[in-house]
């Protein structure tokens, strides 16, 4: 029931006497798109964006400077144009604030300081601004950086301000640095990303929502969404989503989920989700609770099965009904004291003597009680296979043929020491960044070679299957 529109500022002003003059054409138009979230029923916040890295951070704290001047300046505009709105329109100050050099205290004052004055312009702008909620948010919206936030709202003591934060999760998942699973151990002290989910959201809610401040989530997702299904394992991003929806109904806050185009399809007219079953799972999270296999949503085969398959559920509560299409107590059973599906290794030799190649022979929707349903996907595959390659460091396009096996992580190594980006505290790649997974390829893009040793270069490739792959390469200057 809300709704963030992000608005960029810049190349939208025009400099005219000393002042930065909105486009009002344009700000007509995004007023347009306002009311009719607002005529849809919609929380809307309103929302300066992108100025935040464009300009703004370069502000160095004199309040005569272009930067600053400029800011009040836009914000005493927008707070005059949409003064009549009803509550339901919110402002948030600043999208994602940060600011060049000087200690992290500095950097405070400035964010503290450019806050108060969109703060101080808004109450003063007269309409319904005397009460209308002003979001805030903390440096970088970081949800480790609270504490000054909750001082600074305590001073104004205004109970009409919302704290704001934004949460991608821990960022070695999210991001997909080798660790892709949710429940996975990401270092010794047996930190997993839904662990990292808890304290995030306990943070929150004890520095905020104990002392009686609303927040909202005003961005959450997984860093790697709109870089492909090949970035983040789909079934464990979806456990991510059933779980911080469920935190966020725990602690009472806001989530909004982060589109920048990559979840709702804008371009055909269908506004539906390009990846469904996200969206299935993000719908159901808002309610309740889902329920999902405990490990992978995919079965690996490199030959038929020699026994049947058990798949043990996380069911949070529901229970479990059946799988779509198939016949209970012949192709698979439930054992209802253990919460384990049993599939018959009967079926799935049959559906593995009818697949012709390696790749996905099935899927097998499983239903429960309550939530979003879960889908188990069969793949057959055998040893996958790199082809010969030469290139520049611009990138490396490596041909591949792979079998059915989807790669897991990369980790690379000169001699017996990691190399490569984040190589110094870290001992995978980044999908999608140091590397990409095409259907034909292995890529190792320019940022990987940007930062790896010269010579010979070993590439450790783990397969979802279990398999395990060395490559090696030699880099020679370019």
């Amino acid at each position: 029931n809300s709704i963030r529109i992000p608005m960029t500022m810049f190349e939208r002003y025009t400099e005219e006497n000393g002042k930065a003059v909105v486009d009002e054409d344009w700000l007509a138009r995004y007023k347009e798109v306002v009311d009719w979230a607002v005529e849809e029923g919609l929380y809307v916040m309103v929302n300066i964006h992108h100025d935040s890295w464009i300009w703004l951070k370069y502000w160095d704290g004199d309040k005569e400077a272009e930067e600053y001047v400029r800011f009040v300046q836009l914000w005493e505009q927008l707070a005059d144009y949409f003064k009549d709105e009803p509550e339901q329109v919110c402002f948030e100050t600043i999208n994602e604030p940060d600011f060049e050099g000087e200690s992290d205290e500095e950097k405070q004052e400035k964010l503290d300081a450019i806050n108060l004055a969109a703060y101080d312009v808004i109450r003063a702008s007269g309409g319904n601004n005397a009460e209308r909620m002003i979001v805030i948010p903390t440096m970088n919206t970081n949800h480790e950086k609270c504490d000054p936030l909750l001082k600074l709202i305590q001073d104004l003591d205004d109970t009409h301000i919302i704290a704001t934060v934004h949460y991608y999760g821990e960022w070695v998942f999210s991001a997909n640095l080798g660790i892709t699973g949710f429940d996975e151990a990401i270092d010794d002290d047996g930190k997993t990303a839904r662990t990292a989910a808890d304290s995030a959201m306990e943070t929150v809610y004890k520095t905020f929502t104990q002392n009686d401040i609303g927040v909202v989530i005003g961005e959450y997702g997984v860093l790697g969404y709109d870089q492909g299904e090949k970035c983040n394992q789909p079934g464990e991003e979806l456990k991510y989503y059933e779980y911080v929806n469920e935190l966020a109904r725990k602690y009472g806050l806001c989530l909004m989920f982060w589109d920048n185009g990559s979840g709702i399809d804008r371009v055909s007219g269908k506004y539906e989700w390009k990846k469904p079953q996200v969206g299935e799972m993000l719908w159901a999270s808002m309610e309740g609770r889902s329920s999902y296999a405990a490990e992978l949503d995919t079965l690996y085969f490199g030959e038929e099965a020699e026994e049947d398959v058990l798949v043990a559920l996380t069911l949070n509560g529901n229970t479990f009904t059946e799988i779509e299409g198939l016949t209970e107590g012949e192709e698979y059973s439930y054992d209802e004291s253990t919460a384990t599906v049993t599939l018959s290794k009967d079926y799935i030799n049959k559906m593995y003597a009818e697949s012709s190649r390696e790749g996905r022979f099935g899927e097998l929707v499983f239903t429960f009680s309550s939530g979003a349903d879960w889908t188990e996907k069969l793949v057959r595959f055998k040893t996958p296979e790199f082809k010969e390659a030469s290139g520049t460091t611009e990138g490396l396009t490596i041909p591949a043929d792979y079998h059915g096996a989807d790669i897991r992580r990369i980790s690379a190594f000169s001699g017996e020491e990691h190399t490569g980006p984040q190589s110094s505290w870290w001992k995978y790649l980044q999908n999608s960044e140091a590397f990409d997974v095409e259907d034909d390829a292995l890529v190792l893009n320019n940022s990987f070679f940007n930062e790896c040793a010269e010579g010979e270069i070993k590439l450790v490739i783990e397969f979802y299957d279990g398999q395990i792959k060395e490559l090696w390469l030699t880099k020679d200057g370019d």
